[in-house]
């Protein structure tokens, strides 16, 4: 055989393990390690967007608060998108919010509006 024409399918492939299968075989194991360390009393966000309170974790499921003593639901483990840390949530109530110098408020008049269709 030649080599010339087994040289770019051995390129193809080690290119396409370094670059596709093993960063996402990295992900999953990063994954499956949060999944795995889970405790009670830590607050996650699912994937579909819901933040919760760990209650109580089982071999596959596991029992969230949505809201502090009031509702609790069931889902996968698998649906735990990540854990979510208290300086992390600080950080973004502090993106909400801008910082305003005594210049930038200004004292608007507002104006009676008349209704036009009485």
């Amino acid at each position: 055989m030649d080599f010339t024409l087994i040289l770019p399918l051995i390129l193809v492939l080690v290119f396409f393990y370094f670059f596709i299968l093993r960063p996402q075989n990295k992900q999953q194991k990063e994954v499956k390690e949060m999944r795995s360390s889970m405790k009670p009393g830590d607050e996650i966000v699912t994937i579909g967007g819901f933040y919760g309170i760990v209650y109580a974790i089982g071999e596959e499921n596991v029992t969230i608060e949505l809201l502090p003593d009031y509702h609790k639901a069931l889902i996968t483990k698998s649906a735990i998108a990540r854990i979510v840390t208290v300086t992390e949530t600080v950080a973004e109530d502090d993106d909400d919010f801008e910082e305003l110098d005594e210049e930038t408020v200004v004292d608007a008049e507002f104006e009676e509006v008349e209704e036009e269709n009485k």
